[in-house]
């Protein structure tokens, strides 16, 4: 009977064993809202303007 309850306990999903572990869950919905977010907002620099040469003159003056 031992035998039969140690071989059940091995035989567990791969996707059940990551669902039953909340640290691990949590730690992945952090990081990847986070990454998606550093993603937004990388694009958004990249697709803003550049700045006019007369108006980088006059800050720099």
């Amino acid at each position: 009977m031992e035998n039969n309850q140690s071989s059940e306990q091995e035989n567990v999903p791969f996707f059940q064993m990551i669902m039953d572990d909340f640290m691990l869950l949590l730690f992945l919905g952090v990081t990847i809202y986070a990454i998606f977010y550093l993603l937004w907002g990388v694009m958004e620099l990249s697709n803003l303007p550049s700045i006019p040469e007369s108006l980088k003159q006059s800050l720099l003056k």
